[in-house]
């Protein structure tokens, strides 16, 4: 079983850890803003942010990757941040 945090929403499933995050996060999780581009890693229309604990065990660790490359079991025990989730507490635009 795969846990993790997609947009802040605890995310249990039992997909191929092997198969893309893109795919899952667009068909699975219906979160369209996530595109599907070239699917080899160099155009960046897949990215999103996944967030790891630092050692401290306090903060978060963000970085970008490009989900066309990986695998949804990478995702395991972190936290995804597609397009959507980004200022989803606030709803509006930042400066």
């Amino acid at each position: 079983m795969i846990e993790f945090l997609l947009n802040d929403q605890p995310i249990r499933t039992s997909e191929a850890p092997a198969s893309a995050l893109l795919d899952f996060v667009r068909y699975h999780e219906q979160l369209k803003g996530t595109k599907i581009g070239c699917r080899e890693g160099d155009c960046g229309a897949c990215t999103v942010l996944v967030g790891e604990l630092n050692a401290d065990g306090q903060t978060v660790n963000y970085q970008s990757m490009t989900s066309c490359l990986t695998p949804l079991g990478n995702a395991h025990g972190k936290h995804i941040v597609t397009v959507e989730g980004i200022n989803a507490a606030g709803s509006q635009l930042t400066p």
